[in-house]
């Protein structure tokens, strides 16, 4: 009896060992995606919203997003977009990195962020998803809401 039980203690601490070696790396993994994710965003965001350059979106546009666009659509989007004007403050952006497993896609390394900034014609909430493919972050969503859309032309 004494055997089992030095078996399970021994093994419940090994257990313990691997959680908290797992955590660490975790964190530390965590927070250097959580770093190069969010510089990614804040230089893809400005370049893109200074002067409302869709080829600065397209050729930082991950494999997902451009099939799921049309090019009309995306030329729309700008026209409205360049509504807002030119950029006077950008703020820089919220959010963070993920990990996740799925058993379609294996591991995904993904990033949302939240960013605000001031142009010509009022407030904007800029919310992109970026998705890492190998060493390169790609942006997966950008949508850009604003007050200034909802009024009349």
């Amino acid at each position: 009896m004494k055997k089992i039980l030095v078996f399970f203690g021994a093994a419940f601490l090994v257990l313990i060992a691997i959680a908290i070696v797992s955590i660490i790396f975790v964190a530390v993994k965590g927070s250097r995606l959580d770093k190069q994710s969010k510089q990614y965003a804040d230089t893809a965001i400005v370049v893109i919203v200074s002067d409302w350059n869709k080829q600065e979106l397209v050729k930082r546009a991950s494999p997902e997003l451009m099939p799921a666009t049309k090019d009309d659509d995306l030329n729309k989007l700008f026209v409205l977009f360049r509504r807002l004007g030119g950029l006077k403050e950008y703020t820089g952006s919220q959010g963070g990195a993920n990990i996740s497993l799925t058993t379609q896609h294996g591991k995904v390394v993904s990033a949302n962020y939240v960013a605000k900034a001031e142009f010509d014609a009022g407030m904007a909430q800029i919310k992109v998803t970026l998705i890492k493919h190998g060493d390169e972050w790609q942006i997966l969503r950008f949508n850009v809401d604003s007050k200034v859309f909802l009024e009349q032309e």
